[in-house]
């Protein structure tokens, strides 16, 4: 047991893990949000269909990446 790495009161913390969960949810939704919005301004200045859907993945792809950042600075890694 001596090898075991100790933990910090702070990591048992249960409102930090909610806090973490609720940013990733917000930062999601808010760039989602964004993206499609963006994508129907697009596509109603150009006539197109698909803008739409571009901003949605395009917004998708960068919720994902803020919410990997926000997790490695949760748990206090680094990028490799």
């Amino acid at each position: 047991m001596a090898d075991s790495p100790q933990r910090t009161p702070q990591d048992d913390n249960p409102w930090r893990a909610a806090g973490l969960v609720t940013a990733i949810g917000a930062e999601l939704a808010i760039l989602i949000g964004v993206g499609w919005w963006l994508g129907t301004v697009y596509d109603d200045r150009n006539g197109t269909g698909y803008g739409y859907l571009t901003g949605l993945i395009v917004g998708l792809i960068a919720g994902i990446g803020s919410a990997a950042g926000l997790i490695r600075k949760f748990t206090g890694g680094k990028r490799t």
